[in-house]
């Protein structure tokens, strides 16, 4: 799997190009098998737009992305939703199915239209809100969850197809300090599986955590790149106007990095 933007730029209208209000400009990322990138910038920087453009949901303004090094405005929606998933900014679930049936409905794309499940579908989605801890509300109507455990529904729904690229639009927020950690491993899991994800993040040390590469936008440019050499205070002072200090700790013989904010600068 490879995902990659080429001069990719998104603007709302305006008669002229100079009345055009730019989100973002010739942002060019290069995502490959097994890798995971974190989108970062601040609220209105355009991160979700970012996402459902290469999603095909909108248009770039200009620009293109490609996956497999195919355009992706040639690819049928079928052809890519065999290979994505997503998780969209959902919190709070309306339907009254109960959580495996909203599970087992990622792999309607394998069972087929007015087919039944067979019983690997179903042994698919119990093995999957196994490994998220979620198997105890199996049978719970959706609607009787919190945003936490509809949003690991969610995920779980999405990873049940077995995806190529996995993501995620501020998977974090709103769950508590576990599912945080469910969530950032089970991006990790998928990492070691060759399972690629994309997340959008307002928490730049998960970035540095996780991340193997990071597109950070806002500010006077978007930044792409290894996400240890360009999320860094300079960075985040330029894109956020926080004055941040990035420090390490050993934990278990492992060096994990945190962001401190400090102040807003001027």
């Amino acid at each position: 799997m490879r995902l990659r933007t080429e001069n990719a730029s998104f603007a709302y209208p305006g008669k002229t190009d100079e009345e055009k209000r730019y989100l973002f400009r010739d942002v060019n990322i290069d995502l490959e098998g097994g890798g995971i990138m974190a989108i970062l910038g601040p609220n209105g920087s355009g991160k979700t737009t970012f996402l459902r453009c290469l999603m095909g949901m909108r248009k770039w303004t200009s620009g293109k992305s490609y996956f497999d090094d195919k355009d992706t405005n040639t690819l049928s929606s079928k052809e890519f939703w065999n290979k994505v998933s997503y998780v969209p900014q959902q919190r709070m679930a309306t339907s009254s199915f109960t959580a495996f049936e909203s599970v087992l409905l990622g792999r309607s794309g394998q069972i087929g239209f007015l087919s039944t499940p067979k019983k690997s579908d179903i042994e698919a989605a119990e093995k999957i809100m196994e490994e998220l801890g979620i198997i105890a509300y199996k049978n719970r109507d959706c609607n009787t969850l919190s945003g936490g455990e509809f949003q690991m529904v969610l995920i779980a729904k999405a990873l049940v197809s077995d995806p190529e690229l996995l993501i995620l639009d501020e998977p974090e927020s709103g769950l508590d300090f576990r599912n945080q950690l469910v969530v950032l491993n089970t991006m990790d899991s998928l990492k070691n599986k060759g399972i690629s994800c994309i997340f959008n993040t307002h928490y730049p040390k998960h970035a540095l955590q996780k991340a193997d590469c990071s597109l950070i936008l806002g500010g006077k440019q978007a930044y792409f790149g290894k996400t240890s050499e360009i999320v860094n205070e300079k960075t985040i002072e330029d894109v956020f106007g926080v004055k941040a200090v990035i420090n390490e700790m050993k934990v278990n013989g492992e060096v994990i990095k945190n962001i401190v904010p400090l102040y807003i600068s001027s």
